[in-house]
């Protein structure tokens, strides 16, 4: 089995845009010997940098744009705090407060599930019915008002 590289996309997807799909299956074959040259054409139009245009029926190079957008310039590096910071910033606390919002939760549903021990309800005939002997031999004290 062979393997394409990255460095041989641009090849490919040059004869993929002036000779069609066809042809490029082809080259793959020949040069690569590519035993699945659909799903190395696959591949190439799921490449960050890379993007199929159904309508021309063509690949799109876009490498400096896609290298522009991943990777930091020394500018970006070396400027003072700027916008990205705040940001962080914010979805920190937002997971913050969902964390704490998913502890609230898990404590609500504990007492919850302490109170089915001792209180059932009945909703069919309007009835609550409370188990006061195992209450107080857990240790509660109950108030009836």
């Amino acid at each position: 089995m062979a393997n394409v590289r990255r460095s041989d996309y641009e090849n490919i997807v040059q004869v993929f845009n002036e000779s069609g799909n066809k042809a490029a299956l082809e080259y793959l074959q020949q040069n690569f010997g590519v035993k699945y040259p659909r799903d190395v054409i696959t591949r190439i139009k799921k490449t960050p940098g890379y993007s199929y245009d159904p309508v021309t029926k063509k690949i799109n190079i876009s490498l400096s744009e896609s290298e522009e957008a991943i990777f930091m310039g020394i500018d970006e590096l070396c400027s003072p705090l700027s916008d990205n910071n705040a940001e962080a910033e914010f979805t920190v606390e937002i997971a913050a407060d969902l964390n704490i919002n998913i502890i609230y939760q898990e404590l609500l549903q504990e007492k919850f599930l302490e109170l089915t021990k001792y209180v059932k309800l009945n909703r069919y005939l309007n009835t609550i019915n409370i188990d006061k002997s195992a209450l107080i031999a857990n240790g509660y004290h109950v108030f009836i008002q």
